[in-house]
Parts: C-alpha cells; structure tokens; sequence
C-alpha cells in the first residue's frame, strides 16, 4: 500500500472548477458581468485609424490601402 494514499489533496493550489447552480448568483453579478462583456465586445470591434498622424499622403493611403493594423493591439 502506497504511502500517498491517506493524504488529503489541497485543493486551493490547483485551478479546479466545481459544478454551480445558475440561479443561485446574485442577479447583480450577473447584470455587472454582462456589462463587463459588452464593454470588451465594442472594444474588440473598434480599431483606430492608424494613418491619422501619417504626414506624407503617399504613405498614408499605402497604409489605408494595405489596411495594417497594429500588432500589439491583438486583432
């Protein structure tokens, strides 16, 4: 018989998810978290313009015309 086996598991260093009863959150957790979403939802569809401080016009539609866009952004 293996020592390890009487050990209890400490739970709180491990990511475990664990079954919840929807109905049970309080609704203005749920309203602020759906707030929460929608606010990160509009700001994943905007995307700026990145030609507005373009001064050469040459450059500028080049930019526009090939649509890049900013590689930290994450989009």
């Amino acid at each position: 018989m293996n020592s390890n086996d009487n050990q209890t598991i400490d739970m709180s260093i491990y990511h475990v998810t664990e079954a919840v009863d929807p109905n049970k959150i309080d609704k203005s957790k749920v309203s602020s978290d759906l707030d929460a979403l929608n606010e990160a939802e509009k700001k994943t569809t905007y995307k700026t313009n990145i030609t507005k401080g373009i001064k050469n016009p040459k450059v500028q539609r080049a930019v526009s015309a090939l649509k890049l866009s900013n590689p930290f952004k994450g989009y």
